[in-house]
C-alpha cells in the first residue's frame, strides 16, 4: 500500500502542472543552460558558484518571456515552443553577452560607416 503523502503529492503535481508546467520547463532549460558557464567559471567558493548559477538562472527566467514573445511577433513562431531553447540559451551565454553586444555593434558601425 502506498503511502498517503505520495497520493497527495502525485494529486496536487496532477492539479498545478498544467499551470506551471511551462515555467518549470524554462527552470530546468536555464539551469541546464547555466551548467556550461559554470563549469567553465574559476570561482574561489561553492557560494561563488552557487551565486553565478542563481544569477544565470534568475536572469534567463527573467527574460525568456519576452524573448520568446518577441520571436513571435517578428518571425511568426510560437513563444509557448521557444520558451525552452530561448531559456537554455539566455543561460549558457552566461556572463559574455558584453561582448555579444560589442560585437552588435561593431557590425551596426561598420554597416553605417559603409565597412570602412
Amino acid at each position: 500500500m502506498t503511502e498517503p503523502q505520495a497520493n497527495t503529492a502525485a494529486v496536487v503535481v496532477a492539479l498545478i502542472s498544467p499551470f506551471f508546467g511551462q515555467y518549470a520547463i524554462v527552470l530546468f532549460a536555464a539551469l541546464a543552460g547555466a551548467l556550461w558557464p559554470l563549469s567553465a567559471a574559476s570561482t574561489a567558493t561553492r557560494r561563488d558558484g552557487a551565486l553565478l548559477l542563481l544569477r544565470l538562472v534568475a536572469t534567463s527566467a527573467a527574460l525568456t518571456g519576452f524573448v520568446a514573445w518577441m520571436l513571435e511577433q517578428r518571425l511568426g513562431f510560437p513563444a509557448s515552443k521557444a520558451m525552452a531553447p530561448v531559456a537554455f540559451l539566455i543561460s549558457a551565454v552566461g556572463d559574455r553577452w558584453r561582448d555579444i553586444l560589442d560585437s552588435v555593434v561593431a557590425r551596426v558601425r561598420a554597416t553605417i560607416t559603409g565597412g570602412q
